[in-house]
């Protein structure tokens, strides 16, 4: 039996216990469709319009650490600041979906 087994089965259970990294091009429909303009595909808010709008990090760990889930719901369904509402756009089932991505999208720390 080979020596270094351990070592690759350890390997492999980082990888699966690790928060799953999502490519830009991977963003759900719903978040390209509404988000991705201002907030951009990577979350970081450095689009044009975002840039416009003063959007969002979403990639900002620590400002992540500053908002509840409620705090995000409400911003999506009833608008903030420049972002328009999405009430009448996404069911309440679809804003909880994005509410995930936008917190699958901050860096933390390793």
């Amino acid at each position: 039996m080979p020596r270094n087994k351990p070592i690759a089965v350890l390997s492999v259970a980082a990888v699966l216990a690790a928060p799953p990294l999502v490519a830009a091009d991977q963003r759900s429909e719903n978040f390209q469709m509404y988000c991705s303009v201002c907030h951009g595909d990577d979350g970081r808010g450095q689009t044009e319009e975002g840039k416009k709008k003063g959007a969002r990090d979403f990639t900002n760990a620590r400002w992540q650490d500053t908002v509840d889930d409620a705090r995000l719901v409400r911003s999506i369904t009833k608008g903030h600041d420049k972002m328009p509402s999405f009430e009448k756009k996404l069911s309440a089932d679809e804003i909880k979906a994005l509410v995930a991505e936008v917190r699958s999208l901050a860096k933390r720390p390793s």
